[in-house]
């Protein structure tokens, strides 16, 4: 039996005010007070102030209202809890939605986000869009288009299972994370072959929206070979041939060509080296085919400490810790390299020199926070804008930290934990929203360290280091991550891409030296492993970012 999980609303704790009407659902009645319920639910707002016959009554009967689920509700009056579990989630959340209160409806919205599985997600968008939850559907929707080939591989919950609008909705995603567009196309014969009343009802639209172009030349030659067989024996050959008789619909003609532009993706970027050799290395990991690539290096000899972050297809280096001729000091120094041109320049100094700091991306901004200057640690915060590249100075920090970890989710940034100007470990998460230019701190780590490592995947927090936790920024819930691949490990950084977590550069030993193995930590299939010798800089990894990307035909 699975503990009931406490999930605090909005609002002051207390007890409720003296009962002043009765509500019976079913056969049980309640005593109930009329303002603390309106407070709570636009339903009882208008029932009880908006002139109803039920605002002079003081019996009122309530029809079609699960009993324990609006007992649950009640407590959420009286103490802003809700005690949500696997087994009363839904009820609570259509009962919820039926009385409108609002915030638990965002409550359960966010356990059944936490509960998102390759074997559940595409019921979850279905039951996201029935109850009007639009998080839910976006957040389910992101678990489907990044484990496609998952979702076709199972015949109980698979896709084959599911009508030709869920289909055709993960089809004509961008996002939609394939190794090669071969299995889109394999995915649609499949899914006609399933059943056959389904050719005439999806084959040649859903065809239409594949990406032709991009299907390999390996691919097009089986398919050559089985469109040669008898249809009377193979149903894929005569699927093959029939869209050979007609083109699908959307692909396209000489007055309407279709657009050639394939499916985008993440791709990781690690820059990594010792700092006393003329450049430090930086490799690109290919998902698709679990590959890395060499790319330009970094140019600078006896830099180190310095933050790596990612705006749009450009990377920037920010900072560091540099030896002249005889001594370290903090520099100010960008470098920027072009992820598409594959080469470095020189960026435009930052107002104060600084290393340990954080660097971040949101929208067209770069952000550095923090770290050490050579009189101390600071707050300070500047931002660069891609459109003029000139820095300017923005709020500070609450608390200035150094070696801490950043993200950003939507319009919010987010440093978590660090070591402040004491040399103390702080274990706050402040946060910055960037469209008022206001800090807050909105919670406080269970486990507080510097030199953590953080990132987002599907709208939580990540943080790796000693043990793994997930926060929901929403609830304020830490929720730790049992994995043996992640537990009592440090690592030198991590990043998310296509719905996966990957930790790179694992310390061990008392001199932290880094390992070259990757981890590769996924929520949605119940997947942490390390991936050994997969990292091809055996040097220490200083970044690792995402970075979004797509190929032209």
């Amino acid at each position: 039996m699975e503990r009931p999980r406490e999930t605090r609303g909005a609002g002051p704790e207390g007890e409720d005010p003296s009962p002043d009407a009765v509500l019976q659902v079913g056969p049980r009645r309640f005593r109930v007070h009329r303002r603390a319920l309106a407070s709570h639910s636009r339903y009882f707002e208008a029932l009880f102030y908006g002139g109803a016959k039920e605002s002079s009554q003081r019996h009122i009967v309530l029809s079609g209202v699960d009993v324990e689920a609006f007992k649950l509700l009640l407590g959420f009056v009286q103490t802003a809890r809700v005690a949500l579990t696997r087994d009363n989630v839904s009820s609570v959340l259509e009962t919820a939605d039926f009385l409108q209160f609002h915030r638990v409806k965002r409550l359960c919205v966010k356990f059944l986000e936490k509960e998102l599985h390759v074997s559940n997600c595409l019921d979850m968008m279905s039951y996201a869009q029935q109850f009007a939850c639009p998080e839910l559907h976006e957040a389910a929707l992101y678990v489907a288009l990044t484990h496609f080939a998952d979702l076709m591989t199972q015949e109980d919950w698979g896709l084959l299972q599911h009508p030709k609008e869920t289909l055709a909705q993960l089809l004509a995603r961008d996002e939609l994370f394939v190794a090669r567009e071969d299995v889109a196309f394999d995915a649609v014969l499949r899914w006609v072959m399933e059943d056959p009343a389904r050719e005439e009802e999806g084959l040649f639209q859903l065809m239409g929206l594949v990406r032709m172009p991009f299907l390999s030349l390996s691919f097009l030659n089986v398919l050559i070979g089985r469109s040669q067989r008898a249809p009377q024996q193979d149903a894929y050959a005569r699927l093959v041939k029939k869209l050979d008789s007609g083109p699908p619909e959307g692909s396209g003609s000489e007055e309407e060509p279709q657009q050639c532009t394939s499916r985008s993706y993440d791709t990781l970027y690690i820059l990594g080296g010792k700092h006393d050799q003329e450049q430090q290395e930086l490799f690109q990991f290919h998902p698709k085919m679990d590959t890395w690539q060499p790319c330009s290096p970094l140019q600078r000899k006896n830099l180190t400490q310095y933050a790596v972050a990612a705006v749009g297809n450009l990377l920037f280096v920010t900072g560091g810790h540099f030896r002249g001729d005889f001594v370290w000091y903090s520099v100010d120094w960008v470098l920027i390299y072009n992820c598409w041109e594959n080469h470095w320049i020189e960026g435009p100094p930052m107002k104060n020199s600084r290393d340990c700091h954080c660097a971040v991306g949101v929208g067209i901004h770069l952000y550095v926070l923090g770290g050490s200057t050579d009189s101390g640690v600071i707050s300070d915060v500047e931002r660069l804008a891609l459109t003029d590249l000139q820095w300017e100075s923005t709020s500070p920090m609450v608390r200035p930290v150094e070696r801490a970890a950043a993200v950003s989710l939507g319009t919010k940034l987010y440093v978590i934990c660090g070591r402040d100007e004491h040399g103390d470990v702080y274990g706050g998460v402040q946060r910055l929203d960037i469209e008022t230019d206001v800090w807050d701190v909105v919670s406080f780590s269970p486990l507080p360290r510097y030199d953590l490592c953080a990132t987002v995947l599907n709208g939580a927090i990540y943080t790796i280091g000693g043990q793994t936790f997930r926060f929901d920024v929403d609830t304020d819930e830490w929720s730790q991550v049992d994995e043996e691949c992640l537990d009592r490990k440090f690592f030198m950084a991590c990043s998310s891409a296509n719905g996966r977590v990957f930790a790179v550069g694992q310390s061990r030993g008392s001199v932290a030296q880094p390992v070259s193995s990757m981890v590769l930590y996924d929520p949605y299939t119940d997947i942490c492993k390390v991936v050994e010798d997969s990292v091809p800089c055996p040097l220490p990894i200083h970044g690792c970012v995402t970075v979004r990307r797509f190929d032209m035909w």
